[in-house]
Formats: C-alpha cells, sequence, structure tokens
C-alpha cells in the first residue's frame, strides 16, 4: 500500500460476471470489463494503491462451479492487496476497515454487481462514514427478477447519487480520461472485445 495515495477498490473482476450465460452475467459485462480495464490501467500508473476484493469460488454468487477467475486484464498485481471474501459487501473481508479508515486520499470503487455487491458495500461504506464513492462508468451490474441489468444498474448509480457517494470519469479526467458519452450506447466502446473463455 501506498500511504496517502488514493485507493482504487476493484470489486468483483471476475468471469462470472461477464460470461455470458453465468446467472449474475451483465448483458453489457465485456464492455463494462473494458471500461474497468482501462481504469485500472490508468490508476496504476497514476500510483494508486489498488484493492482487489473478490468472491470465495462456491461463496455467495459464485454457487458450484462458479468462474472465479479474474477477467482479463484485471488479474491482481505483485504490491497490490487482494482480499478474497465469504460475504456479499467488500466490508465481508475483516481487513477492508482497517485500510479503508486510513484513505485520506478517497476511494473510488469499480466493478461487479451493481444489485449485490456494489451497493451493499456502499451501504456499508456510509455506515462507516468511510469516503469510498462509485465510479458511474464502470458499474457493471445484473438481471434480477423482472428487472433488467440497466434497471438495476441505474437504481445502484441512484442511490450513490442520493448518498453523494457517485463521481465520473470527469472528476478524474486527468487520471482516468474523459467521461463516456451518455448517449453512446456501451457496445460501442470496446473496439476490440474482450476473449473471455470459460
Amino acid at each position: 500500500m501506498k500511504l496517502g495515495a488514493p485507493i482504487l477498490l476493484c470489486m468483483d473482476l471476475q468471469q462470472e460476471f461477464v460470461v455470458p450465460g453465468r446467472p449474475w452475467a451483465d448483458p453489457e459485462g465485456e464492455e463494462i470489463a473494458e471500461i474497468c480495464v482501462t481504469v485500472l490501467r490508468a490508476a496504476r500508473e497514476a500510483g494508486w494503491t489498488i484493492i482487489h476484493s473478490q468472491l470465495h469460488r462456491g461463496g455467495p454468487m459464485l454457487d458450484g462451479q462458479g468462474l472465479h477467475q479474474s477477467i482479463p486484464g484485471c488479474e491482481p498485481k505483485p504490491g497490490e492487496v487482494l482480499l478474497r471474501r465469504a460475504g456479499i459487501s467488500a466490508y465481508a473481508h475483516p481487513e477492508l476497515d482497517s485500510i479503508m479508515q486510513g484513505a485520506t486520499s478517497g476511494v473510488v470503487m469499480i466493478g461487479f454487481s451493481a444489485p449485490m455487491s456494489l451497493t451493499t458495500t456502499l451501504y456499508d461504506a456510509e455506515d462507516r462514514g468511510q469516503p469510498l464513492k462509485l465510479l458511474e462508468e464502470a458499474c457493471g451490474s445484473a438481471e434480477v427478477g423482472d428487472w433488467s441489468a440497466e434497471h438495476t444498474r441505474g437504481l445502484c448509480i441512484a442511490t450513490a447519487r442520493k448518498l453523494n457517494r457517485s463521481v465520473t470519469r470527469d472528476d478524474f479526467a486527468d487520471v482516468f480520461g474523459v467521461r463516456i458519452p451518455h448517449e453512446m450506447h456501451l457496445r460501442t466502446l470496446a473496439k476490440s472485445r474482450l476473449r473471455i473463455v470459460p
């Protein structure tokens, strides 16, 4: 960890949430993953502290033969923090709370999945008064019942905004580059799509 550096919290950048046909896969998962790859690379180059919070295989949302492997381009690197947890929220890992207490320069969260891990982590950060914010353009989602992935993504982002825990790439233009225009469909973002093989 780099003392005083901003933190990028990478939530569940695992293939379970991207591979078509998996129960919690985002229909736009590959495009969101491309954004996460770009943001992660930029944060590394800017000297941020990187924390990867991943679900255990066989744990929540990874039942049976869940695809726990990292999304290509999002693998933890030596020197980065890797927290494997058994619960939904990133705070299910006991070490995160103490790490976050030293987050004096802020925390930006990216990853999957809006209706579960991202939303619960936002509320847990709110309860603790810790400076965690959601990067809107890097918010992966999933379908829940009759609600589409776009609907649950919108609810998560609306929650983050209401809690004053939302940021966009415009807010970090010097680090992450320019914001993705809202009118642009996600499928036009990835010039070369990720090749993810289960």
